[in-house]
């Protein structure tokens, strides 16, 4: 019954307090999508960007303007036959006017260009998150690699102790020496040395987390050794994430978007031949007086178009069509080289994670020869066959092979989230299942 308040008691704590729970991967790339300043910095620059959509539909739209005037003038007048005349009087000036383009084909392209332009940095603002989101997974990655690695380290603490115990005993025997005893206390004394090192390297992590996250974090969970069900690993060929690597990255499509923006450049630039025209209408009211007219006052409503048409600019249009042609041929490379290099990269990355899980099998066998190796040469140095270095150099083999194991498995899912990432699939169900092979410490 004790223990089942116990259990209570924990529970309603963690309730209280998530930080006192295991944080798993999903919930540590949360929080750093929605904390981070990093990325909070790049959201505010994208959202001060897209307004010049905005302006540029403006710049179709008519312009409306109201002007009012008000002065005092004071004013003397004289002629040559000695007449002098002194006006004090209010000049009043009223005027409403709209301008609208009626044709004006380079605004459009413009328009059209502002467009593609915001939808390649929001695209750039989603691979921003994405390198966000791998920062974190890295740094997990790194914090499980250090869990797994004090974890062996205290298991080869304990293996030390009983090994020192079984030593002492055997020297008590009269079967064991000195020096074996000596060996197994400087490999306890390297074993501890690592063990700080590794929890300093635990707290590091932890912190370099926390630092994405912004928020306080006392542990993650761990991965499950056993990794159940890979086959998902194995689901799709390299050349499958080739083309949806090349099809769907953030970068890439960017790029798209960029090429899209500089052909709509380029036509827009053409157009500034073009003539253009604007409707004007103007409505206006003023009062003034003169030596002729007194307190007179006029009103006036004016309707008009105006056309401009440029005939010689010094050659700076043609400079500037050039310039537009050379900018689309940049983007059109950098798009090829950027398609090549990254078909490098998903290569690099596919075949580095088919060798992991090869890897994965031939080392759980080599766990399993290992373990029984190792009683082995237990129960020969019991029988006084072997020596205790026999049994130490055996532990360190096994204990090397369940590192190499580990090691391979955090190898495949990160390789595999890589691949995700290149494919812009680095998304939420993503991260969900591979939070299946995470479990409380």
């Amino acid at each position: 019954m004790k223990n089942f308040w116990k259990l209570k008691l924990v529970s309603l704590l963690i309730c209280v307090n998530p930080s006192l729970a295991d944080m798993d991967l999903l919930q540590c790339i949360d929080k750093a999508l929605s904390e981070n300043s990093e990325i909070k910095k790049a959201r505010a620059e994208f959202q001060a960007f897209r307004e010049v959509e905005v302006q540029s539909r403006a710049n179709l739209l008519p312009s409306i303007a109201l002007s009012v005037s008000r002065s005092r003038v004071a004013q003397d007048r004289s002629d040559g036959s000695g007449l002098k005349l002194h006006q004090n009087y209010i000049m009043e000036s009223d005027a409403i006017s709209l301008r609208q383009p009626v044709y004006r084909p380079k605004l459009i392209r413009d328009f059209e260009k502002t467009k593609k332009e915001v939808s390649s940095e929001k695209l750039l603002l989603q691979k921003k998150e994405d390198i966000i989101s791998m920062k974190v997974i890295e740094a997990y990655f790194r914090l499980l690699r250090a869990y797994e690695e004090e974890s062996l380290l205290e298991k080869r603490m304990k293996l030390l102790a009983e090994q020192k115990k079984a030593a002492v005993k055997s020297m008590e025997a009269g079967r064991g020496t000195v020096t074996e005893l000596a060996e197994i206390n400087a490999a306890n004394d390297r074993a501890s040395v690592d063990l700080i090192k590794i929890r300093q390297s635990v707290k590091l992590e932890l912190n370099e987390l926390e630092f994405y996250t912004g928020e306080k974090i006392q542990k993650v969970k761990k991965l499950d050794g056993k990794m159940n069900n890979i086959d998902i690993f194995e689901k799709h060929t390299v050349k499958y994430w080739e083309e949806n690597a090349v099809l769907n990255n953030y970068e890439l499509k960017s790029r798209r978007e960029m090429i899209s923006a500089a052909e709509i450049a380029l036509s827009s630039e053409k157009l500034t031949r073009y003539p253009t025209i604007d409707l004007n209408i103007q409505i206006s009211r003023g009062s003034s007086e003169s030596t002729f007219f007194v307190d007179s006052e006029t009103k006036t409503h004016s309707l008009g178009l105006s056309l401009n048409l440029p005939i010689y600019q010094g050659g700076g249009l043609s400079s500037r069509i050039r310039q537009s042609a050379s900018k689309l041929d940049v983007q059109n490379e950098s798009l090829k080289f950027e398609e090549e290099d990254l078909r490098k990269r998903v290569q690099k990355i596919y075949f580095g994670m088919i060798e992991s899980i090869k890897l994965r099998e031939a080392l759980k066998t080599a766990v399993r020869s290992s373990q029984i190796e190792l009683q082995s040469t237990k129960k020969s140095s019991s029988a006084g066959i072997r020596k205790q270095l026999d049994i130490l150099i055996s532990q360190q083999k096994a204990l090397g092979i369940e590192r190499e194991l580990n090691n391979a498995q955090l190898d495949i899912i990160l390789y595999w989230l890589n691949l995700n990432m290149f494919t812009s699939n680095l998304k939420r169900e993503t991260i969900e299942t591979i939070n299946r092979f995470l479990i409380p410490r």
